[in-house]
């Protein structure tokens, strides 16, 4: 364990050492190294600047921690499937989808009866930036509306719907397409609220029928059938990296 001002190839800060084991963001991980819940060689550490070599011994809570190898998924999530890894009410969720035993968070939330893209991945630092409000990440949704929907909708998004008090909902629609009794809106959000957008229509007056994710950060399912998920590729993780500013 060492304190060097510039970490060496194989030394990392303690809280990027922590992220890498997929504990949570590096913020996240400096407030358990100021809670004292962090030990090196089994001494507390509360120093933030801390560096730790591959060979120390690093314990979170008494238990042993070591870095995992980076996961990064991609799930085109069907409705009725709840976006956790495990669920007390024994309602499906997406861990039934992926496997209990590949180790990874969602990356933000879709309701149980939206679908589409939902990443998951290990990563502690990329899941933090993709989820908050300051790296502005873009979602691209697929509203089917009962009825028409007038052209209005356009303004009254990008102005901003109040759904409570203190909580204001933007968004830009990019098309509106009316056939046989249902609009179709799809629409770019950058923060993810609880329900969203079905709040924001529900508060506009309309009816949602269904809702689809079909983008986030510009990566979308593709040709994966709803319940099917498979690796990010590369480029595609290069991207989210650069998105985010890592």
């Amino acid at each position: 364990m060492t304190n060097p001002v510039n970490p060496s190839p194989k030394e990392n800060r303690l809280n990027k050492f922590l992220a890498s084991c997929g504990i949570g963001s590096r913020r996240a991980c400096d407030t358990l190294i100021l809670e004292s819940r962090v030990r090196v060689n089994g001494s507390i550490i509360t120093d933030l600047a801390t560096v730790v070599r591959e060979s120390d011994s690093v314990e979170l809570d008494g238990k042993s921690v070591r870095p995992e190898k980076p996961i990064y998924i991609l799930l085109n999530k069907p409705a009725g499937v709840v976006t956790t890894l495990s669920d007390p009410e024994g309602r499906k969720h997406v861990g039934d989808l992926i496997g209990t035993a590949v180790k990874v968070k969602p990356v933000g939330r879709l309701d149980m009866y939206s679908t589409g893209v939902l990443i998951l991945t290990n990563d502690g630092d990329l899941h933090f930036r993709l989820t908050h409000p300051r790296f502005q990440i873009v979602r691209t949704y697929e509203a089917r509306i009962e009825g028409k929907v007038g052209a209005e909708i356009r303004e009254k998004i990008h102005s901003g719907v109040e759904l409570e008090k203190g909580k204001i909902a933007t968004g830009r629609v990019v098309e509106i397409v009316y056939n046989l009794g249902v609009t179709v809106v799809r629409i770019d959000l950058k923060e993810g609220m609880n329900r969203e957008i079905r709040r924001i229509f529900e508060i506009l007056g309309y009816r949602v029928l269904s809702l689809d994710r079909i983008r986030f950060a510009g990566i979308g399912y593709g040709r994966l059938k709803p319940g099917e998920w498979r690796f990010l590729k590369p480029d595609e993780i290069q991207r989210l990296k650069e998105k985010c500013q890592l």
